[in-house]
């Protein structure tokens, strides 16, 4: 079974130094500016360092001023994740031994083109950008980012590796 598709929808980012929270007893997204790029690189391209690059572009929204609802909507559709294909093979065969006799051997993997998937230790989810507009980028002790807006937090993550499992029945 071979799944692909784009990746999810980011949400537009909030509004930080909107206080409509106060005033109009709700929040707002930021303003997104036209004409200019989302992205500083491509999401899908693998060229790039996800622990040391920014990739989604903070000069793309702005503030939307104090008392007003932002014209953005929540959801662009050139605004999106990274592309996760799922690709999960098996194979399988049946062995007749005699009359009343069979063996079946099944083989199963998942990820079987091993592609590197970046998945948080404690969640179990998807490692994504940060969203969280006008944070500043923090870089750790070993030069990797754990925080600011566009930045990738590798820190405690892992990569999805290839995974098979074999079965084996014998039938009489």
């Amino acid at each position: 079974m071979l799944q692909y598709g784009s990746g999810l929808p980011i949400q537009a980012p909030a509004s930080p130094g909107n206080n409509n929270s106060l005033t109009l007893l709700r929040s707002t997204y930021a303003t997104r500016v036209p004409g200019v790029p989302l992205y500083l690189v491509d999401l899908n391209c693998h060229c790039y360092d996800p622990s040391k690059t920014q990739v989604l572009n903070p000069a793309a929204w702005t503030d939307t001023p104090n008392g007003t609802f932002s014209p953005s909507a929540a959801y662009y559709n050139d605004y999106r994740y990274q592309r996760r294909p799922s690709e999960l093979a098996s194979f399988g065969r049946t062995f007749r031994l005699k009359e009343r006799a069979a063996l079946s051997i099944r083989a199963e993997f998942n990820n079987v083109f091993n592609r590197t998937l970046l998945l948080g230790v404690t969640s179990g989810t998807y490692v994504n950008p940060s969203t969280a507009l006008n944070t500043p980028v923090k870089a750790g002790p070993d030069g990797r980012n754990i925080s600011g807006f566009g930045t990738i937090n590798t820190t405690g993550t892992v990569s999805g590796e290839r995974q098979g499992t074999i079965v084996a029945r014998l039938t009489f």
